[in-house]
């Protein structure tokens, strides 16, 4: 399958389009781990872990499981390696250095709220720059439309936010349905730190709702190439690959995976190369006023 170079503008935006619905989409690169699809990787990362997890190895695991197969600490693989084969190994890392040699990117999404999707094929995605926001918020809120508010009580809601856990960086979310089904805000009301400024302003009402008037709810599927994603998310995610795949060679056939979160952040932009499409979902939960 070829990809088209998502960068070049004269496709048109309506071509950009993708079904609210995976299921319905082109199937990934083979390049691309689609993390969420285990069928599709299962099978590749136990041949990754041939070296290291011998048949031994999956025979003791299978006599002795361990209470708790959990991907956050590995200490039950790591134990019964170093029983079986008298090797001292920690195993995450080691599949967190093969998936980054045998992925060049991890498919996710990014959500957010938007009246200029053209932008984003052309900028790519863009790590957090307080100022701009800033300059929104100004527009947005001091544009004559709300009196009440004032620039000093502006001020006071950017001091009272703060942006130090935002700033330069760029949210993904490798499990889409979780993200439209239990974290739509960020398609309904757009950058969260303008929306927690808008939460901090004092006035006589929710400031939040005033940025649903502007654009559509918008989910943009990416290819986010594994150089960006940071060692520490690439164990989270190795761990997690892990546990699944013992789960399900101790359950059986009849093994369902469970995908919680998983969340993840770049400190750099996100190059329009790397957005597949996008797609505007009906987001049904509205968390800050409780409704579905």
């Amino acid at each position: 399958m070829i990809r088209p170079n998502t960068a070049d503008l004269s496709i048109p935006t309506h071509a950009r389009l993708v079904s609210d619905d995976p299921s319905q989409r082109s199937p990934v690169h083979p390049s691309t781990w689609d993390y969420i699809k285990f069928a599709s990787w299962e099978n590749e990362v136990w041949k990754l872990l041939r070296p290291l997890v011998t048949k031994a190895v999956k025979d003791e695991f299978l006599a002795n499981p361990p209470e708790y197969v959990v991907g956050d600490d590995l200490s039950w693989l790591n134990d019964i390696i170093a029983k079986v084969r008298g090797r001292e190994v920690d195993s995450k890392a080691y599949l967190g250095e093969l998936l980054s040699s045998r992925y060049t990117a991890i498919r996710a999404v990014h959500g957010t709220r938007t009246d200029d999707v053209d932008r984003f094929y052309r900028d790519g995605l863009v790590p957090l720059d307080p100022a701009t926001v800033h300059n929104d918020a100004r527009y947005i809120f001091l544009g004559g439309e709300f009196t009440e508010l004032t620039e000093e009580k502006l001020a006071h809601a950017i001091k009272e936010v703060g942006s130090d856990l935002r700033e330069g960086r760029i949210f993904f979310e490798a499990n889409e349905e979780m993200l439209v089904d239990r974290c739509g805000h960020y398609m309904l009301y757009g950058s969260e730190y303008l929306t927690a400024i808008a939460a901090h302003l004092k006035g006589h009402r929710d400031y939040r709702q005033v940025l649903k008037r502007r654009g559509s709810p918008t989910l943009f599927v990416c290819d986010v190439p594994m150089r960006l994603i940071s060692w520490h998310t690439l164990l989270d995610f190795s761990g997690t690959a892990i546990q699944l795949v013992f789960e399900k060679l101790l359950q059986g056939p009849e093994f369902k995976p469970e995908f919680c979160g998983a969340g993840f952040s770049i400190s750099q932009g996100l190059p329009p190369t790397a957005i597949v499409g996008h797609c505007h979902p009906v987001v049904r939960r509205d968390a800050f006023l409780g409704t579905w």
